[in-house]
């Protein structure tokens, strides 16, 4: 039994996604795909409803009319943008609880990489849709590793404390031989979900490795730039922190990052409610 073996035989329930997300997650990059049909099928799901319509109208979302029923997001969001909605409420609703985690701080960071990812995601040239859902579960691997280590995982945060991602992750290969990386993207097979995304959650943290796919990178730097903000970290110096050579890999070493830092301060005000 290799290592990510015993940890999935070790949670005690391993999550699961409704059938209609995974069909919306496959559908990711499929210009033909039919959405409209399958708005008929989360209708019928009425938890995903619940969630969906709660995520919609939260003040991250801004918008100025409250949703009241699917068919409205459709009208005031449209279907792509519903898409990621159901897909990032599918995925937060899996976990329901984790011991030792404040679930809503770590999804309120999932989500505001996520949409940072997109937006550098388009300004790469790269699919928008594939970076927010990569951002939405970069760190869903911690969350597994919670669940079936608990004693473990408190060690690990206790040690980690205001260190890096980088350094976190070796921590973990230390004591489990493997990191939340590589958690997160084998939890994304056994999900189904697409090929780059999987990749992107298996190298967010190194993200010049030959391996990684543009998406990997999109990831690791919208963590990074939610993170400083979320710790008062000085514009100065995450700027300064933002590897260049990864910048250029992605063919944003011409971006104005103090305003790439402005926007994700402004998108930071705003509340999203997950439960």
């Amino acid at each position: 039994m290799t290592p990510l073996d015993r940890l999935f035989t070790s949670v005690p329930q391993l999550p699961s996604i409704p059938t209609v997300v995974q069909a919306l997650i496959a559908s990711l990059g499929d210009e033909d795909a039919d959405i409209g049909s399958m708005v008929a099928r989360i209708k019928q799901d009425q938890s995903l409803c619940a969630r969906v319509l709660r995520l919609a109208n939260s003040s991250y979302y801004g918008s100025r009319h409250k949703v009241g029923a699917i068919d409205d997001a459709v009208t005031l969001i449209g279907l792509n943008a519903l898409r990621t909605l159901v897909i990032a409420s599918g995925i937060t609703g899996a976990f329901t609880k984790v011991e030792g985690i404040n679930l809503h701080c770590f999804w309120r960071h999932s989500m505001f990489t996520a949409t940072l990812a997109r937006d550098l995601g388009k300004m790469a040239g790269i699919n928008g849709e594939f970076a927010y859902t990569a951002g939405l579960m970069h760190r869903i691997g911690q969350l597994l590793i919670d669940m079936a280590f608990p004693s473990v995982a408190r060690d690990i945060a206790y040690d980690n404390h205001g260190l890096s991602v980088a350094e976190l992750a070796a921590t973990e290969r230390q004591l489990l031989e493997f990191d939340h990386s590589e958690a997160g993207a084998e939890l994304a097979l056994r999900w189904n979900f697409p090929a780059v995304i999987r990749n992107a959650l298996r190298w967010y943290i190194t993200p010049l490795v030959d391996e990684a796919c543009p998406y990997a990178g999109t990831v690791h730097l919208a963590s990074q730039i939610t993170l400083g903000i979320e710790t008062d970290t000085a514009e100065k110096l995450i700027i300064s922190g933002i590897d260049r050579n990864l910048a250029a890999k992605l063919v944003l070493d011409d971006l104005d990052w103090s305003d790439v830092i402005g926007m994700a301060r402004e998108m930071l005000q705003g509340e999203v409610v997950f439960d």
